[in-house]
């Protein structure tokens, strides 16, 4: 418990020290350009100069990318096990009993729930008309004569959303007639 509050302490003294190295920085500049250009600039021009270095600032300590959590990749991964479990629930259900095929399909509608509840969407293709808008990774290409149209054949993996943003595209395998 102590190593983290030090390295919270550590993280955060870091930054107040930039902060102040920053201001004093400023001020430094400050006192040099009115020493040396109090005959030659006008107080506009040092504005736009304070401007100019107040936006640098803060461009520097604003983030540049929202970074997903750790949590949320291992929400990612859980979301495709509970599909995969779906579909091997689904395959093998003529082998199970009722009461036990209900009892699956409970538990994973819970689990699905869970991943709702924190903004995560599985998006199953399978069987879907093909178009070179959706997000998928094609792993192989089967041809079919017969198609007018190529389709989803087989999902290796699917689409998984967080917050309505795709941040693992389905893996396929696609089928089409050319």
């Amino acid at each position: 418990m102590s190593n983290i509050l030090f390295s919270l302490f550590d993280s955060t003294f870091q930054t107040v020290l930039f902060v102040v190295c920053v201001v004093f920085l400023i001020i430094l500049l400050y006192i040099l350009v009115n020493k040396n250009n109090r005959n030659k600039s006008t107080p506009d021009e040092f504005e736009k100069l304070y401007q100019r270095i107040k936006e640098e600032i803060r461009f520097a300590v604003t983030p540049k990318f929202m970074d997903v959590s750790i949590r949320v990749n291992e929400l990612v991964d859980l979301a495709v096990e509970v599909w995969r479990i779906e579909q091997r629930v689904a395959k093998s259900a003529s082998n199970l009993p009722e009461n036990q095929l209900k009892g699956l399909d409970n538990s994973i509608q819970k689990l699905k729930r869970y991943l709702e509840k924190y903004d995560i969407e599985i998006v199953d293709y399978k069987n879907a008309k093909y178009n070179d808008g959706l997000n998928l990774d094609i792993l192989s290409v089967e041809k079919d004569p017969t198609l007018t149209e190529p389709k989803v054949k087989e999902i290796i993996e699917p689409t998984i959303m967080y917050k309505a943003e795709v941040v693992r595209k389905a893996k396929i395998t696609l089928l089409t007639n050319n």
